[in-house]
């Protein structure tokens, strides 16, 4: 595979372990010292227990999420636009972002940035 391939072979499994509450296969995409921004202007996550402990949180929300557009992948980065559809609090919401991963050569995400605000959420049948 090329590395566009490998790129976006991990967003789409990144989209399925999602979708299927699989923290170990969310886990395994990332590098032991990645990052996660989420939202970007959040605290970094930082190593792989940070990036644990906030994706045990995410599947413990059973989250619905769907890509929604191409997947951009190039010089080492991948950006996707999707959405996740969340119950919070006993309402149904939609948030729109955009993820931006970086790969190492061994293609793992080394960074993850997720790209949305107030404008990109939604209530949902309201």
């Amino acid at each position: 595979m090329t590395q566009p391939e490998i790129m976006e072979a991990a967003v789409h499994e990144y989209v399925r372990a999602l979708n299927a509450c699989d923290l170990e296969a969310i886990v395994a995409l990332y590098a032991s010292d990645a990052t996660v921004e989420d939202p970007v202007g959040s605290e970094p996550r930082r190593g792989a227990e940070a990036i644990r402990a906030f994706y045990a949180t995410v599947v413990a929300m059973k989250l619905t999420v769907a890509l929604e557009g191409q997947i951009r992948a190039a010089a080492g980065e991948a950006a996707f636009p999707f959405s996740v559809k969340v119950n919070q609090n006993g309402q149904a919401m939609t948030i729109r972002p955009i993820d931006v991963f970086r790969f190492n050569e061994a293609g793992k995400i080394t960074s993850m940035r997720a790209f949305f605000g107030a404008a990109n959420m939604s209530v949902d049948g309201g």
